[in-house]
């Protein structure tokens, strides 16, 4: 899975690729709204950015996250239980350090999980055994917990399909950690993107003392430009956690502090409901233009994985193997931000019979893969 994405990044960043259907960039209207004032004011007006920005050490700030989680989750946070942080990436970094420096040679982990967490995990020499086949939305995933003590690693929502953890998974997970006193880690990266409006993830609802949860508010207001991220802990963990995230990652720019405060401020206040109603705008425009062939349900999130009705050689994009999974031919993640995707998708449907490019002049030859190597990933 590693070497799939490798191969990606570098035909990606060639010049004249093809059109990135699975981009991890998007845009959106909301943007300008979400910020406030960090839109058209300089950090040098809003912070004293003669200092560091110390994230660790705003305890307004951690109190603003927990609060949030409070609301959304119905679940007793407090600033002990919040870990904030400069971006996913970080807290990534620093919880498989943790895991090696307390000696964790195997992790246990339910299918997919993000690439760069099995990089890390290579890196530092920590096994991935897998507990189930298939994964958590399908009909045929089948759980199987150790009966050990261990740290399990939970991806939720599995984020290429906008599919949530199904309550069932999660109760059984919350019963076995109870039964083995097993520590479990949540990615939940693209979590509060839920398409039915209601708040809450459900991954809260693990025991808060066994579990430790990331979350990123730059994901859920799509804004990426922010690095922005924190980690739900068991409050024994906090200082032990804090403590080596800043003494690997060192502080953050004032700007992504003032930006973790608006974020925090304004999921308490409005929540990102119109950002995600444009994304199922997005989707109504993709599905009504033909253009797709055959797509999952999407319950969350900003990612569709779909089979287009023209040849995925046209097309640069992750398909099945990215995220250990098979019996999906043809079908790719498509960044429902990205209207260059969705715009070259849709202008297939000039080509019916999906032998060759639109005649129109909608898609370049570049974006149709005309007069350019197969990469390893094309079908």
């Amino acid at each position: 899975m590693l070497e799939w994405h490798e191969h990606i990044e570098a035909e990606r960043q060639r010049p004249g690729a093809r059109v990135f259907l699975s981009d991890y960039n998007g845009g959106h209207p909301y943007v300008e709204k979400y910020l406030g004032e960090l839109a058209h004011t300089a950090p040098h007006r809003l912070a004293d950015i003669t200092r560091y920005a110390g994230l660790d050490e705003d305890l307004r700030l951690r109190s603003k996250i927990a609060a949030m989680h409070e609301r959304y989750d119905r679940v007793s946070y407090s600033e002990r239980n919040v870990v904030p942080a400069g971006g996913s990436s970080s807290v990534l970094g620093t919880f498989v350090t943790w895991l090696a420096i307390n000696g964790h040679r195997r992790v246990h982990y339910v299918a997919p999980v993000y690439y760069k967490l099995a990089y890390l995990l290579r890196e530092f020499g920590i096994e991935p055994v897998p507990v189930a086949s298939g994964h958590a939305y399908q009909p045929e995933f089948d759980l199987s917990l150790p009966g050990e003590r261990t740290v399990l690693v939970l991806t939720d929502p599995v984020w290429y399909a906008g599919r949530r953890v199904p309550i069932d998974v999660l109760n059984a997970i919350a019963a076995w950690q109870r039964a083995t006193d097993s520590l479990v880690f949540v990615d939940g990266t693209f979590q509060y993107m839920p398409w039915d409006g209601q708040p809450g993830e459900a991954s809260a609802r693990l025991p808060v003392e066994r579990t430790l949860r990331m979350v990123c508010p730059t994901k859920y207001l799509s804004i990426h430009g922010y690095r922005c991220a924190h980690l739900l802990v068991p409050a024994a963990l906090r200082e032990e956690l804090a403590d080596l995230h800043i003494n690997l990652h060192g502080d953050v720019a004032v700007s992504d502090r003032l930006f973790a405060h608006r974020a925090a401020d304004l999921m308490a206040q409005h929540g990102n409901g119109d950002l995600v109603g444009h994304i199922r705008d997005n989707h109504a425009q993709l599905t009504s233009s033909g253009a797709l062939a055959a797509r999952t349900p999407v319950e969350t999130g900003f990612f569709l994985f779909a089979r287009p009705r023209v040849p995925h050689r046209w097309f640069l994009a992750l398909d099945e193997r990215y995220f250990e999974l098979d019996g999906h031919p043809g079908y790719v993640r498509i960044n429902l931000l990205n209207h260059t995707a969705i715009e070259a998708l849709a202008a297939t449907v000039a080509d019916p019979a999906g032998s060759g490019p639109p005649q129109d002049g909608l898609v370049s030859d570049a974006a149709a893969g005309k007069d350019m190597p197969v990469a390893p990933h094309s079908r």
